[in-house]
């Protein structure tokens, strides 16, 4: 039903140090100036939300999950937040690059938290700190491999001090809440569990957290931004699609994000209920481990992927609602880095596997295994999309005389399946965003120091030339450098093939009259949301 937790999130490798980075200062309104919901009526109002299961925790140290995230994103600030795929500032007022490895964060001084006190330099540092602080158990620990430290150096200033250039660490305070340092350490593992204590900054505040009957905000009334026309927020889980539907149909939510590409069709006819359409930022793809028979060879992960028949699949099954791909980033994640033009070049340039049996037999023929085989995958019932483009595959498949026995599987036993990274032999998984950049799959996907348990190189991809390419785009401070470098990331991983990029799903939310929503992006989990839904 809804988006599935994005493991794109998983970062660190060994960077480059190599430059100086030019002094670089970012600068906006505040929190405070913030507009209230576009389009509301000024009369408050009250709104359901649908997410699929219970978080864990509501803190992104305990649970990194969309379904955490959605909650987070309206309880917290961090020092930065996006909109509409630009990060802008939150806590922070502004920031700036000293050089290639400090940033100094300029704090708001209204910033408060929900018990009204105030947010201070040692709150934010201990933030950022207790991510890669000794024992750390974050679940957004990925994020922070190049943090050094987070140290005051003023009474609303926190330096951050980077142990190797990095040309994505601007986005990384997204996944920081900033949470109030004696709080967090009288709660200790505790902190944010269902039943605990939660304490942030953001527009509301944790009325109740159950695991089993759901969780309700209300308005923070010490919010020291514009507040939000909604006055208090419901959210209950609803994992499975027709039951969504039924909630939807009797008013019982008012909306949900991520709706299954594959149940469009059960949304599509109910009464009051619109269903809104965004860039998902997302690829569903086949990773085929390379360090495994049959698939290290290179003529049969070919062959796969010339059997697949993307074209088809998005027009028939997905109805349009997904593009064609050739890579693991799409045309979006370019946005903050180059020109759309620009984008669609560099995407065309990357070679490509279109649908042919022809080829596939040919390629088949060179290989180890001329004569076929058999191999089994599994994919999480949350995607059920995800074996229909299988169930395409395997169709194909068995023209080469290929088997690919499918297994549906709960969505918790996939993560563990993937997460053990044992036994990989071939995948499927839709990976969706952590920011708007395309390093973001590149560097979850392809380093070699990401083959390794929870870590999420499924394909055991191990290229040195790419690996070196990756630190030099990760120690660049220059967007247009860094765009031609992960072009070339990108043809070399196609000449190697370790995965098959299938196709990039767009994303689809569900939402209730008299509401609506604006600027719908598969990133909608990052930012402060409820800013975006207007009622008539």
């Amino acid at each position: 039903m809804t988006s599935m937790p994005s493991h794109g999130r998983r970062r660190g490798l060994a960077v480059l140090a190599t430059g100086v980075a030019a002094a670089l200062t970012l600068v906006g309104c505040s929190a405070g100036s913030k507009d209230s919901v576009s389009g509301s009526s000024s009369e408050p109002t009250s709104l359901k939300w649908a997410i699929a299961s219970a978080p864990r925790a509501l803190d992104t140290y305990g649970d990194f999950s969309s379904n955490a995230n959605v909650v987070d994103a309206l309880v917290y600030q961090n020092l930065v937040t996006l909109r509409n795929l630009k990060v802008e500032p939150s806590i922070a007022s502004s920031w700036k690059a000293t050089d290639s490895t400090h940033y100094v964060y300029e704090l708001n001084p209204k910033a408060v938290f929900s018990d009204g006190n105030p947010v201070t330099a040692d709150d934010v540092a201990y933030s950022l700190n207790r991510m890669v602080a000794p024992g750390s158990t974050s679940q957004a620990i990925s994020h922070f491999r190049t943090l050094k430290s987070a140290e005051i150096t003023g009474d609303n200033e926190v330096t951050v001090t980077l142990t190797q250039p990095d040309a994505t660490w601007i986005y990384d305070p997204l996944f920081a809440p900033i949470v109030e340092k004696s709080v967090v350490e009288h709660a200790g593992s505790q902190y944010g569990a269902p039943g605990g204590t939660v304490v942030g900054s953001g527009p509301y505040e944790v009325e109740s957290f159950s695991a089993d009957s759901g969780i309700k905000l209300k308005l923070n009334d010490k919010f020291w931004g514009a507040k939000p026309s909604i006055k208090d927020v419901q959210f209950s889980y609803i994992s499975d699609p027709s039951s969504l539907a039924l909630a939807l149909r009797s008013g019982e939510v008012d909306g949900s994000f991520g709706v299954a590409l594959s149940q469009v069709s059960q949304f599509s006819n109910i009464d009051d209920v619109k269903l809104v359409e965004g860039d998902g930022l997302s690829v569903v793809s086949l990773m085929m481990d390379t360090e495994t028979a049959p698939f290290d060879d290179i003529h049969v992960r070919k062959a796969f992927s010339y059997a697949w028949d993307g074209s088809t699949f998005v027009k028939n099954v997905l109805k349009g609602h997904a593009d064609v791909a050739n890579a693991i980033s799409s045309p979006g994640f370019w946005t903050n880095v180059t020109s759309a033009d620009d984008a669609k070049k560099k995407l065309a340039s990357i070679p490509s596997y279109a649908f042919s049996m022809a080829k596939a037999k040919q390629e088949l023929a060179q290989s180890s295994v001329p004569d076929g085989f058999t191999a089994s995958i599994s994919y999480p019932d949350a995607r059920p999309e995800l074996g229909q483009a299988l169930q395409v595959l395997a169709q194909n498949l068995k023209k080469l005389n290929i088997t690919l026995n499918i297994k549906e599987i709960p969505y918790a036993q996939w993560v563990t399946l993937i997460s053990a990274h044992k036994d990989l032999t071939i995948q499927i998984a839709q990976w969706n965003p952590d920011y708007p950049d395309p390093s973001d799959f590149i560097v979850s996907q392809y380093p070699s120091s990401h083959a390794v348990q929870n870590q999420y190189n499924l394909s055991n991809y191990k290229n040195p030339e790419v690996d070196a390419l990756i630190n030099q785009e990760l120690a660049s401070t220059d967007n247009a450098e860094r765009a031609d470098i992960m072009q070339q990331i990108l043809q070399k991983v196609a000449t190697d093939d370790p995965n098959v990029n299938m196709y990039w799903p767009h994303t689809m939310m569900a939402i209730r009259a008299p509401f609506s929503y604006s600027d719908y992006n598969g990133l909608y989990y990052s930012e402060m949301w409820v800013r975006n839904i207007g009622k008539k």
